[in-house]
């Protein structure tokens, strides 16, 4: 019984550090910043690595062309470059805490998505 004890006391222990792990990576995915680009990077849009968009850069050149289709396509494009690496690095950070245990499948048993 009292082993039992032990090991739950162990259990709890390890759970508030790994807690404070995932605060202080929290901390550092969002400070991270990526940038994405597309047309060669006539546009450029960078985010944080929890996902927020923070600023976006288009070549001066692409203001003086007719075609705004080429430069919505362009944003969609750089927008998702950047989220995808932003995502990227989130798992990255998430693995350090995690020595590369992949969290997103243990959330999938339950019906969530970490990843």
């Amino acid at each position: 019984m009292f082993e039992n004890l032990k090991n739950a006391s162990e259990l709890f222990s390890r759970m508030g550090e790994m807690r404070g792990k995932m605060e202080e990576v929290k901390k550092r995915i969002s400070s991270l910043r990526v940038v994405g680009d597309a047309g060669a990077g006539m546009v450029q849009v960078t985010s944080t690595g929890d996902g927020t968009i923070v600023d976006v850069k288009i070549n001066r050149a692409l203001f003086d062309s007719e075609d705004n289709k080429m430069l919505e396509d362009l944003m969609i494009a750089a927008t998702n470059d950047a989220l995808q690496k932003a995502k990227q690095s989130a798992e990255h950070e998430l693995k350090s805490i995690t020595g590369g245990f992949d969290l997103s499948e243990i959330s999938k048993l339950f019906g969530g998505n970490l990843g």
